[in-house]
Order: C-alpha cells, then structure tokens, then sequence
C-alpha cells in the first residue's frame, strides 16, 4: 500500500509574483525561455501565469523583430 503525505505550500511569492518582479527588473524585456530558465519552470507553466498578467494588464507583449520569439515588458504606469 502506497501512503501520501500532503504538504503545505512554502511561504514567498507566487510564480506570477516573481514572473513580475522579474519583468519589472529587465529594462529590454524577457522572453519565456529566459523565463524558464532564471525560475527553473516549465514553459508550458509559464505561458499561463503569462496570459493571466496580460489580461490583468500588468505586462504587454511584443513579437522580437530579430527572432521569432515574444518578449515580456511591464506596462508603465502614467503618474
């Protein structure tokens, strides 16, 4: 018989708190794969915590014109 211990959750930021933070801090913006591998998650992970903070219009997105990639900016807000 297998036994399962449940485990609480560990106290810090979210994934989407930290996808934000981390946004926030690069000035030339971030792409998911960037992403994924300063926060060690998957990117299929990241794609929902992603579409989440653009419908909440805390970060836009923006096709690279050198690749083939998105990259991540945070949505400056107007004083």
């Amino acid at each position: 018989m297998t036994h399962f211990k449940i485990i609480s959750a560990t106290p810090g930021l979210t994934t989407e708190e930290e996808i934000l933070k981390i946004i926030q801090e690069q000035a030339t913006g971030i792409t998911t794969k960037q992403l994924s591998k300063v926060l060690n998650r998957p990117v299929s992970m990241l794609q929902v915590c992603l579409k989440k903070l653009i419908a909440d219009k805390k970060i836009c997105a923006k096709k690279s014109k050198t690749s083939h990639s998105i990259i991540y900016y945070p949505i400056m807000k107007k004083p």
